[in-house]
């Protein structure tokens, strides 16, 4: 465990550069999102755990633990020349924050509002109820649970369109507020999607106010000083010591949710969490770091139990690829590349994954490399998609659900090839969406900012 910690300290210093970043208020792309969310699970967790949470992982040995340490400081050096070899003016999605900063205002109708405020009520009775992680739903869940594959399909797409009708009312919130204009029904819409994503897992809900962050950093950078910086690491602080081992709690409330009385129920719920805090938050904050420390652990354990014989260089890849293709196109699919990754880890249940596992598994070493690879191929992919919707129908906002998709790409961690490049079909259904939006004039771009360049080159 020392040697670990000592180890992941010194992970640390590729991080260092984004850290400037932020210091000076530079501008963060893709990579750097990608080092810091990747330092977050696989370097902090693991320096700031104690003993209870390193039983988790099992038998340490110091060829294993060096081993994994070299893994992951190849993938952020390599990561880390990938940042630097993005022009700063580079104003494309993959320069995030840039690209944020110098895009065109945006104005909706008054129809689109209404729309923005009943897509995240009609969630809470359709789409909370079948996704979340709260025991409250479970008989929701076990009726849903025989659900055809076209019913199940019809799930996944509401959770397209639901995170892509919360990137326009965050856009339009923070796209005024140096003006301190506010329009009451952004507002609202915004609050009901926070509501939701109180009832999803943390990880939702940490994208959703990470999003909401990276939105306000790239558009009112002007406005953050030692006061807002004070103010945002004690919110996180809350999110850290109370909120999280508060939802540890409720997650496992035995009170019922009812459709029929959907707002009753979650105070009922989320009041069975304030009475049970003070007896359960100690143990529900270990709880938190057990979890967290589970993406670390199944690299360790494939990187324990794996030799040279083990690795099937590219197999595992042309499975979760098999895998991610629709089954009306690919009837005879797969069952992709997490059973093979827990046989890998010798073990029968669910595991953590992440891209970084599997290219361990498939590539050993060079899978850290080849991990960023990956990541630069999707994004190539999904702005492709993105230009040629532009090309064929005009300009509308397709670019920006490429910068939310990019976000969330490098945010999730812990999330399987397949899913990455399943999200592919739901991303050309949404781009769909985009252009029949603008068809009806529910959304207009409106200015173009004077740094603004029409380049799509990265």
């Amino acid at each position: 465990m020392i040697l670990i910690k000592f180890l992941s300290i010194i992970l640390l210093l590729p991080s260092i550069s984004v850290a400037r970043k932020l210091i000076n208020k530079a501008e963060l792309n893709f990579f750097d999102l990608l080092i810091v969310f990747n330092t977050l699970f696989f370097v902090i967790i693991p320096l700031k755990s104690n003993q209870a949470v390193y039983n988790v992982i099992g038998r340490l040995s110091t060829g294993t633990s060096i081993f994994v340490f070299f893994y992951l400081l190849f993938f952020f050096i390599a990561a880390l020349i990938a940042s630097n070899l993005i022009e700063k003016k580079n104003n494309t999605p993959i320069n995030v924050t840039y690209f944020l900063k110098n895009y065109p205002n945006l104005r909706i109708s008054l129809v689109f509002k209404i729309f923005l405020i009943v897509l995240p009520i009609f969630s809470i009775v359709y789409y909370i109820p079948q996704m979340s992680l709260m025991t409250a739903f479970k008989e929701i869940q076990q009726e849903s649970a025989n659900a055809s594959y076209e019913q199940s399909s019809m799930v996944k797409l509401f959770a397209t369109i639901f995170r892509f009708g919360l990137i326009i009312p965050m856009m339009l919130f923070f796209q005024n507020l140096k003006k301190k204009k506010y329009d009451i029904l952004i507002a609202i819409s915004l609050a009901l999607f926070m509501l939701n994503y109180l009832m999803l897992s943390r990880r939702e809900l940490l994208e959703f106010l990470l999003f909401g962050g990276i939105v306000f950093y790239s558009t009112n950078r002007e406005l953050i000083n030692k006061k807002l910086i004070s103010y945002a690491f004690i919110f996180a602080a809350f999110l850290y010591f109370i909120y999280f081992p508060f939802y540890n709690i409720v997650r496992t409330s035995p009170i019922e949710f009812k459709v029929q009385q959907p707002i009753t129920s979650i105070q009922n719920i989320y009041n069975y969490g304030v009475d049970k805090f003070d007896d359960a938050n100690e143990g529900a904050s270990e709880s938190t770091d057990t979890r967290a420390i589970n993406l670390y652990k199944a690299i360790y354990w494939v990187a324990r139990n794996d030799g040279d014989h083990d690795i099937t260089w590219g197999s595992i890849t042309l499975s979760a690829i098999d895998h991610a293709i629709p089954k009306v196109l690919n009837p005879n699919k797969g069952l992709g590349s997490e059973i093979t990754l827990q046989d890998r880890q010798n073990v029968d249940y669910d595991s953590a994954d992440s891209v970084l596992l599997l290219t361990l598994a498939d590539y050993s070493t060079l899978g850290s490399i080849i991990t960023v690879l990956f990541y630069i191929l999707i994004y190539r992919l999904w702005l492709f998609i993105s230009r040629s919707s532009e090309f064929f129908f005009g300009k509308t906002i397709v670019s920006l659900y490429v910068v939310y998709s990019v976000f969330s790409l490098a945010f999730a961690t812990e999330q399987k090839l397949d899913g990455i490049l399943a999200k592919t079909v739901s991303f050309t259904l949404v781009i769909a969406l985009i252009i029949l939006i603008h068809k009806f004039n529910f959304i207009k771009i409106i200015t173009i900012k004077k740094n603004s360049q029409k380049n799509y080159e990265s």
